[in-house]
């Protein structure tokens, strides 16, 4: 019964075969395996078929190579899975699908910055928007003081990163990698500040709005810190006003065009009373 048995399962089963020996549908493999990144005529999360003709047309070893090892050739791309499940004659079915449906077809110009950022609730000036940006710690808040002003702020460190003009943040990169990548910079950065302003650990306790600008609070020991900012006409320059309380004796380093309405500015080193540091406002005029 047994050598019957056994027999009739086999006769039932059939033989397995490799998928690298079953014959393939290349339309049916890629609706399976590759349409749900790739589109025909514009990128999705990976390129067109369109551009794959362009850097794969008569090369299919290479195509067939890449499919199996994939890497990664853009930058903040996500990467590719290795598709060797399909096998040789699989992948070189897929190959002559890409090649016949991508003939003479012609790209679509995708516009790959961020569309959130033409949104009513995006274009309002001033704007404030937490968001990962270059050259800050993970708690950046990017602010558009105007049209052409814009400025980074980290409430890690309580204190100005830089600013710039131009525009304002491009956060197509940051959607797109879910928050795991960082928003690109529009336009020209124009004052950057390499070190604290102020000695002493700071401790961020939040902000506020006033006038559609933030005021930004923290304390460094038994101070208690605001401050704020505005744009100078023409992309200028920026105003940073900080009040103290209580207020104590400052000596700061200052630098570039950067002037205060108040205190003894001598060779870059600005000196405050603490009656001046109560109140006081820097001028930072681009170069």
């Amino acid at each position: 019964m047994k050598p019957i048995l056994l027999a009739s399962l086999l006769i039932l089963s059939g033989t397995p075969r490799a998928i690298s020996d079953t014959p393939a549908d290349g339309a049916s493999l890629f609706t399976l395996n590759c349409s749900a990144c790739h589109m025909l005529d514009q990128g999705l999360v990976g390129p067109s078929l369109v551009e794959m003709r362009k850097i794969y047309s008569g090369k299919p070893d290479a195509f067939v190579k890449w499919c199996v090892a994939p890497g990664r050739k853009r930058l903040g791309a996500i990467e590719m899975p290795s598709m060797v499940h399909l096998g040789q004659p699989g992948l070189r079915s897929v190959y002559e699908h890409v090649m016949a449906i991508s003939k003479g077809v012609v790209a679509k110009k995708v516009d790959l910055r961020d569309s959130f950022a033409t949104a009513p609730t995006q274009t309002v000036r001033p704007l404030v928007q937490r968001m990962f940006l270059p050259d800050a710690g993970p708690a950046a808040i990017g602010v558009a003081l105007d049209d052409k002003t814009s400025l980074c702020w980290d409430a890690g460190s309580c204190r100005l990163r830089y600013s710039w003009t131009g525009g304002f943040i491009d956060g197509f990169p940051y959607w797109k990698a879910n928050g795991s990548s960082q928003a690109t910079i529009v336009g020209k950065i124009r004052y950057t500040e390499t070190a604290p302003l102020f000695p002493g650990t700071a401790k961020f306790a939040g902000y506020q709005i006033a006038s559609g600008l933030p005021v930004f609070r923290y304390t460094i020991g038994s101070q208690a810190i605001t401050e704020t900012y505005t744009a100078l006409p023409a992309a200028a320059g920026i105003t940073r006003s900080f009040t103290f309380s209580p207020g104590t004796a400052l000596s700061l380093k200052l630098t570039g065009k950067t002037i205060c309405d108040t205190g003894t500015l001598k060779d870059g080193k600005l000196t405050l009373t603490p009656a001046q540091a109560t109140r006081f406002t820097l001028t930072h005029r681009f170069q």
